[in-house]
């Protein structure tokens, strides 16, 4: 055989592998693109015929033993190219299925509960105050995983148990020695780290109970398309799983209008004063609501404001950090300079910042250097929400950060609006690429201090609603979502 022919069959195996390979992306990516269902049809059409043509084009050359080497080294070269083309955006689109899958998964929810000791003793595991001399406060609360968690202790531990109603007395009692150590989720923790003075600095965690529950859906769907709806956007107070029940922190409802192509945001402060959804007696902080999980957050609001809430989203503070670093920082206007209360090493200067993930939470959680306090926060809250869409929707920000971002979101990142649902707003956007106006409000009220629902016995920092802020407020949204 001539070293030409030999060169020629070399070239057309070549060949067929390639287009083999080729083929079987080009079928995936077809197929992805069909299942994800985001093109619109006009787009969607281009796209599939042209694929088909080039793919019908290159078997034709690729796989015909006669054509001349050298054009077939051209459609192999072509070929390759192609193959890491199709290759690149098949890989974007399972991200991105994977990324829905995770972020609608909603079916459960997490609370962790803690033993509790005094920094100063020595016990560094649960063994170590495992017997009957030693006395465990636990505190009794309406958790539906409470039970779950108080079962799973009395399994672990021979302590003489006590039961404690009121949240502060445990807290003392531990504080002075009374019990050895205390037994309480991980959100009332976080409500005595803030409330209750030296708790934090004096006390360690000497062991964790994690308990899962089943979560009930409570949404309302529309078609999200064509009729109006509101989702609750909670950005609850802790880092690590989303899945966690914890306060919320950031209260807000958002407000679409598919018709009008309009969002709006309507901030309530966390310590608003408010009915609990299906309590009775003492009103609580909207803060608290979350450790009762998001539905009780969805359902005092629908109370509030007459409403209903379609869907929720549920952020912490590792979506903000990661999500800020991630797309390189963004750029906030501050009409005040200030160390930050809950980072002090955060520094911010009046007039236009740019902040990294940890300032940019520092700066959302900073109310404490502001005389108008949570009125003034959810401001800033409302800045950093609009500087990271500007970011993020830059072309050059999507392209190179794109799997970074739906990285960072989709471990911190929860929602109840089904993944049809989410698909149908994407390719609506892709479709008409309307520009959308945000709109902005949000209601007031008076500085006090009361009894809470959540922790009895104490007075905290609350904040009586004025009702006619909330009532204006309920009439915007309802005239909002009505307009043509």
């Amino acid at each position: 055989m001539s070293k030409g022919k030999k060169n020629k069959k070399i070239i057309n195996k070549v060949s067929i592998v390639i287009c083999t390979l080729f083929l079987i992306i080009l079928g995936l990516f077809i197929g992805l693109l069909l299942y994800m269902d985001v093109i619109p049809s006009k787009y969607l059409n281009i796209v599939l015929g042209v694929s088909i043509g080039v793919a019908l084009i290159n078997s034709i050359i690729l796989y015909m033993p006669k054509v001349k080497s050298k054009i077939k080294i051209v459609f192999i070269v072509f070929a390759i190219i192609l193959s890491i083309l199709f290759g690149f955006v098949t890989q974007k689109l399972l991200v991105t299925n994977d990324f829905l899958g995770k972020i609608t998964n909603t079916k459960y929810e997490t609370e962790d509960y803690y033993v509790i000791v005094l920094n100063d003793k020595n016990y560094s595991k649960l063994s170590d105050i495992n017997n009957k001399n030693n006395k465990m406060g636990i505190y009794k609360n309406a958790s539906k995983s409470y039970k779950d968690a108080r079962k799973q202790l009395l399994e672990k531990t021979k302590t003489t148990n006590v039961d404690y109603e009121d949240l502060s007395i445990l807290a003392d009692d531990l504080l002075n020695e009374k019990v050895n150590a205390m037994f309480i989720s991980s959100v009332y923790k976080n409500t005595l780290d803030e409330e209750k003075a030296t708790f934090k600095e004096s006390t360690k965690v000497l062991y964790t109970i994690s308990v899962k529950t089943a979560a009930e859906d409570i949404s309302k769907a529309v078609k999200v398309t064509e009729q109006p709806f509101n989702i609750f956007v909670s950005g609850i107070d802790t880092t690590g799983k989303i899945s966690n029940v914890s306060r919320s922190d950031v209260n807000m409802i958002v407000s679409v209008n598919p018709n009008t192509n309009k969002i709006l945001l309507t901030s309530i402060p966390r310590d608003y004063y408010v009915q609990l959804h299906g309590t009775t007696g003492l009103k609580d902080k909207l803060t608290h609501a979350g450790i009762y999980g998001v539905n009780m957050s969805i359902t005092t609001l629908e109370d509030l404001f007459n409403v209903d809430i379609n869907y929720y989203i549920r952020v912490n503070f590792t979506t903000l950090t990661k999500l800020v670093d991630n797309i390189g920082g963004i750029d906030v206007y501050s009409d005040a300079s200030f160390y930050c209360y809950t980072d002090p090493a955060v520094y911010v200067k009046k007039g236009m910042n740019h902040f990294n993930g940890r300032k940019a939470l520092a700066f959302s959680r900073e109310r404490y250097s502001y005389q108008e306090g949570d009125r003034h926060r959810v401001k800033n809250q409302q800045d950093v929400l609009t500087a990271i869409i500007k970011k993020i929707s830059s072309s050059q920000t999507l392209i190179n950060k794109y799997d970074s971002i739906l990285g960072t979101l989709d471990e911190s990142f929860q929602t109840n609006m089904s993944q049809r649902d989410i698909k149908k707003l994407v390719k609506r956007q892709l479709d008409k690429m309307p520009s959308w106006t945000i709109e902005n409000q949000s209601v007031n009220g008076t500085d006090s201090s009361a009894e809470t629902y959540s922790y009895a016995g104490q007075k905290l920092y609350v904040m009586i609603p004025d009702m006619k802020t909330v009532e204006e407020a309920s009439a915007r949204i309802d005239a909002f979502l009505k307009e043509k």
